[in-house]
């Protein structure tokens, strides 16, 4: 019988529990579960019902990746997984992946991307790289708004988050990490080093949202634009609400205490700091994407009342994608190059998240 099970690694978090929710009223008996603790994604798919299924996987264990992979079609990683021994798994299966934590930084170094995309057309696998908010619905947001231009030259992606926000990769330990961290910054077809928290620009979210400061920030979706878009600049801003934080991030990074975020005591002070808001609660974001090409620029905007669930609303999209086998061609994808702008639209609106593409402004 042919492989059908859609695996959720990460099934019962934050995230992974709404994407696996999400697919399994369409894909009855299909979804799996799976984590470190077999008790926990049991548990977690008997709430889901539909008939999703527990199942045990330990991502830095190749035998246990193995095991759960047996009847597996489709994969959705939830799992923070540097060594990507699930996503090789996947290739060297010739199924069908996606990833909300995909390190895009990493393979846009040193040839990395080519050797996945290589790899995985041998192989038949389909790799579809980016899911979520920030990458994920981004990315099909400028291909939407590239397609009205006839192409990009500028893509600037602004994402405001709750400070408190509690959900996934967009968790408060991942911003202090980068903090510390240089990127390259893509300008005018050349890369140069920058920091996080710097050059801050005042940016106009969707009513009811005031503007807000958002400031440099190395969200990954900007890593392969130059690639996939042909993009000359490549630009990516975050603000936080309350602005106290991020204008305390800001400071540290303007003052070199940034390098020295590893210190326990600062990092627990910080999380004090910006408090913590149940799951239950959700954490409001909006998120804007500006295209310019030949000097006409467009816009498009998203906003919600829970950051979480539109991760996963974006991410199970691209996951049914691949389960219809929307994308066919065997090799590593980012979205922009291979969703239909339409038709994910349509999806994340079923589901209660509408993007907007702004009119062009009257000359």
């Amino acid at each position: 019988m042919d492989a059908q099970s859609i695996l959720i690694a990460g099934g019962y978090g934050v995230v992974g529990s709404r994407i696996a929710a999400d697919l399994a009223s369409d894909y009855p008996g299909r979804v799996v579960v799976a984590g470190r603790h077999g008790d926990q994604a049991d548990a977690m798919a008997a709430a889901i019902g539909h008939g999703a299924r527990g199942r045990e996987l330990d991502v830095h264990v190749p035998s246990s990746i193995a095991r759960a992979m047996d009847d597996v079609a489709v994969v959705v990683s939830c799992i923070d997984q540097p060594e990507r021994g699930l996503m090789r798994a996947a290739i060297e299966r010739g199924v069908r992946y996606t990833d909300i934590t995909p390190h895009l930084a990493e393979l846009g170094r040193h040839s990395r991307y080519e050797r996945i995309d290589a790899a995985a057309r041998a192989s038949g696998a389909v790799i579809l790289l980016g899911a979520g908010l920030v990458p994920g619905i981004s990315n099909v947001m400028v291909r939407a708004l590239a397609d009205t231009l006839g192409g990009a030259d500028t893509i600037e992606t602004s994402l405001l988050l709750s400070a408190d926000d509690v959900a996934g990769p967009a968790s408060f330990d991942y911003f202090l990490n980068e903090l510390a961290m240089t990127f390259d910054l893509h300008t005018q077809g050349t890369d140069k080093v920058t920091r996080a928290f710097v050059r801050p620009r005042v940016v106009e979210f969707p009513s009811p949202i005031p503007p807000h400061r958002a400031y440099l920030f190395p969200f990954s979706d900007q890593v392969l634009y130059p690639r996939t878009m042909n993009a000359l600049t490549v630009l990516s801003r975050l603000a936080l609400d309350p602005q106290r934080m991020e204008q305390l991030l800001a400071f540290l990074v303007d003052t070199r205490i940034a390098s020295v975020l590893w210190w326990e005591p600062l990092r627990r002070a910080l999380v004090r700091l910006r408090g913590k808001r149940p799951p239950s609660q959700g954490a409001p974001f909006a998120l804007r994407v500006d295209v310019t090409k030949d000097g006409s620029s467009r816009t498009a905007t998203l906003v919600g009342p829970v950051q979480a669930d539109a991760t996963a609303t974006g991410a199970a999209a691209l996951a049914r994608a691949l389960v219809e086998r929307e994308v066919e061609t065997p090799g590593a994808w980012m979205p922009e190059q291979v969703i239909d702008t339409a038709r994910f639209f349509a999806r994340l609106a079923q589901r209660g998240s509408t993007v907007q593409l702004v009119p062009p402004a009257p000359r």
